[in-house]
C-alpha cells in the first residue's frame, strides 16, 4: 500500500479538499444575533402640508437605549431622520437611523411603517457593526404628552436578528 506522500496525485486531491473546507469556514463564522432593547426618543416634526384630507411631515429625532437584554446596544444612542403621511387618518412612512453603540461601532437602518405593521432593515455598519444585515421591527410601549408643539417624546421597543460577516 502506498503512502500519501508517495502519491502526488491523492496530495493534491487531499489538499484541494483542505482548502474548499477552509473557504467554508467564514460562512459558519457568520453569527446570527437576537436582539431587544427599548430606546427613548424626543422629536421634531416639520410640517410641509395638512389639510383635513393629508398631512406630510419631516420628522427628526434623538434618542438612546434605555434597557437592553443584548449587552452590546445597552447605552446606544440614536438619530434618526424621516416622513410621514396621513391619509383618510391612516399614517404611514419611513425614514432612516444611526445607531452608535458605546465603543463607537455604528449601523445605519431603515423604518417602514403603515398598515398596522412595522418593519426594520439593518443596512450598513461600521467597525464590529461592518457587514451588519437582517432586521425586525418595532412598537411604541408609550408616548408623552408633547413638550411642545411640534415635538414628540417617547420610548419604543425594538427586536430581531442580524447577522455579522
Amino acid at each position: 500500500m502506498r503512502s500519501i506522500q508517495s502519491c502526488p496525485v491523492l496530495r493534491r486531491h487531499l489538499g484541494c479538499v483542505a482548502l474548499a473546507l477552509l473557504a467554508a469556514v467564514p460562512a459558519a463564522w457568520a453569527a446570527e444575533v437576537s436582539y431587544d432593547f427599548v430606546a427613548c426618543t424626543s422629536g421634531r416634526s416639520n410640517l410641509l402640508f395638512g389639510s383635513a384630507e393629508f398631512v406630510a411631515t419631516g420628522d427628526e429625532s434623538f434618542g438612546v437605549v434605555a434597557s437592553s437584554t443584548t449587552k452590546e446596544w445597552a447605552g446606544a444612542t440614536t438619530h434618526c431622520v424621516g416622513s410621514m403621511r396621513v391619509m383618510a387618518g391612516n399614517p404611514s412612512g419611513s425614514g432612516f437611523c444611526k445607531w452608535v453603540q458605546t465603543t463607537g461601532d455604528t449601523a445605519l437602518g431603515q423604518y417602514w411603517f403603515g398598515d398596522g405593521k412595522q418593519t426594520w432593515t439593518w443596512l450598513h455598519g461600521t467597525g464590529k457593526l461592518a457587514g451588519i444585515s437582517g432586521g425586525g421591527t418595532f412598537k411604541y410601549l408609550f408616548r408623552g404628552k408633547p413638550v411642545e408643539a411640534g415635538t414628540s417624546q417617547s420610548c419604543r421597543q425594538d427586536w430581531g436578528k442580524y447577522t455579522l460577516p
